[in-house]
């Protein structure tokens, strides 16, 4: 742990001491000194429009005129934050919260100084408390979803995207991340639908139609997959993964030849392509050309030691050809693998 997020796991404990009872029993804070709050009002206008060194300049010119007032040390640290200056945001925190912050206001920015970072477990339960309290408040929803999508908690991402839709539908760039955490969950079929929506307001957005051609692979629907994977073929015909899409439908079709035509064409686009790879090892496996198959398998390895798939394959190659011993190996790594995966996904589910 990085002594930046020590700093902030601190700040955290200082603010969960409110559920018992430290907030009720603080000294109470000093009151600022009578008088307007131009300073502040600049601040926040500034910081709502985005131009964070006016909205500094203000908050400092009113600690100027009012020493340790809370709620510009919190607006202070919300400037920070937006800055993406972590370390003077959480400084600024912990003097809001010393200070005497309101409780669910200090809360709610530890949460989110939490969210802009790679937050340690412990600090999990801040964060959801947030979520909780703060239902429907954007800022909130926008920076969790996207902590747990960078964690790779595709359903939980998914909740808070579906409801920050519901707070305002015309949001493409939620409807796409949302359609690509409903992918990597293997969510397929809501897939698709999240990305026809981005296509039908935004026809040439690329990644977009390559997500749905993937989501239509990943449900089996080739038919509609192959002309999006054409049209993404056409628009970006550098690359390999189109190709390598069309290359699965063409199996699906039995057409094998075609299939390898397609990989060799793909690999000529993109040598070092892992995907290539895989799909020439599962098209040489198809044809139960295994001994083609095994350096395949191996490269997938080498490049990715906790391939599961890989493993698996790789295992009933060698079995194939009469290599058990080497089989066994590879079949056990899988079964590590599986139930290393099992426990991830019911430790999840618990903490949903």
């Amino acid at each position: 742990m990085t002594a930046r997020t020590r700093l902030l796991v601190g700040v955290v404990a200082v603010v969960l001491l409110a559920a018992g009872g430290w907030w009720a029993f603080r000294p109470g804070p000093s009151l600022p000194p009578p008088g307007p709050d131009q300073h502040l009002d600049d601040a926040r206008r500034a910081l709502a429009a985005g131009d964070y060194e006016s909205a500094v300049e203000a908050a400092r010119a009113d600690l100027t005129a009012r020493p340790g007032n809370p709620p510009t040390l919190l607006v202070l640290s919300q400037i920070f934050r937006r800055q993406g200056r972590l370390k003077d945001a959480e400084a600024a925190l912990g003097r809001a919260v010393a200070a005497g912050v309101p409780e669910a206001e200090g809360r709610r920015e530890a949460a989110l100084l939490l969210a802009a970072q790679d937050y340690p477990p412990k600090a999990e339960g801040i964060i959801q408390r947030v979520v909780r309290d703060c239902p429907d408040d954007p800022e909130v929803l926008r920076a969790v979803s996207r902590a747990y999508f960078a964690k790779s908690r595709w359903l939980d991402a998914e909740i808070l995207f579906t409801r920050l839709l519901v707070l305002d539908p015309n949001q493409p760039d939620i409807l796409f991340e949302r359609g690509t955490a409903r992918m990597r969950a293997m969510y397929y079929g809501t897939a698709v639908e999240d990305f026809r929506a981005v296509l039908a307001k935004n026809p040439d957005n690329f990644q977009a139609r390559l997500y749905l051609a993937q989501s239509l692979l990943g449900d089996a629907r080739m038919a509609e997959a192959e002309p999006e994977l054409k049209t993404c073929q056409r628009m970006r015909p550098e690359l390999a993964e189109p190709v390598v899409g069309l290359a699965k439908c063409a199996v699906e079709r039995d057409d094998l030849a075609g299939a390898e035509e397609l990989l060799r064409r793909a690999a000529g686009l993109e040598k070092d392509s892992l995907l290539v790879v895989q799909e020439q090892a599962a098209l040489s496996l198809r044809r139960q050309q295994y001994d083609a198959a095994i350096p395949l398998l191996k490269k997938v390895l080498a490049a990715d030691p906790n391939n599961r798939q890989a493993h698996l394959n790789l295992a009933q190659a060698l079995r194939s050809v009469g290599k058990l011993d080497e089989s066994k190996v590879h079949e056990q790594r899988y079964q590590e693998l599986d139930k290393l995966e099992e426990e991830r996904l019911a430790a999840k589910r618990g903490m949903r």
